[in-house]
């Protein structure tokens, strides 16, 4: 985390898990986001899925035990949002998208905007997520790769 970001204990606060987290192809994330579900199985810490990630878990490409795994997790309910939130998720949504087409990024921008609404962490691999999150944090948005993330909770209230 950059300087001047608020302290975060991950032991004590909702923690947001982006689709791409749950299978990732390198080391050492693979390993860290499995630790990370095997914490949330333990009742070790809340982990969720937004309510907006569950077309990506429903598409055809994700993998069988993936979205076995997803099935069992909790998901926040998808509910009107305020105009505040409303213009907070175009603003990410326009941080992610940059040069792209209007249209691109829009589903990230609804998962981070999610766990900004709720105070959690956000956890990914996406790497243009991770290249833009100096300018998200200054939208609320909390955001780790799955190995940070870790050390965070391998650290906190020590």
């Amino acid at each position: 985390m950059s300087v001047g970001q608020p302290y975060f204990n991950p032991k004590r606060s909702n923690n947001f898990l982006d689709t791409c987290a749950f299978d990732p192809k390198v080391e050492p994330e693979a390993s860290c986001a499995r630790r990370i579900r095997e914490l949330s199985n333990e009742g070790k810490i809340l982990l969720i899925l937004s309510h907006t990630n569950q077309k990506e878990i429903d598409h055809p490409n994700t993998p069988s035990d993936v979205k076995l795994e997803a099935q069992a997790m909790i998901y926040s309910l998808s509910v009107q949002i305020t105009v505040e939130e409303v213009k907070k998720q175009r603003k990410i949504h326009e941080i992610l998208t940059g040069k792209a087409s209007a249209g691109a990024h829009y589903a990230d921008a609804a998962h981070i905007a999610e766990s900004t609404k709720y105070g959690g962490s956000f956890i990914t691999t996406d790497k243009r997520i991770l290249s833009k999150r100096d300018e998200l944090q200054k939208m609320g948005a909390v955001i780790f790769r799955p190995s940070e993330w870790l050390d965070k909770f391998n650290y906190a209230d020590l």
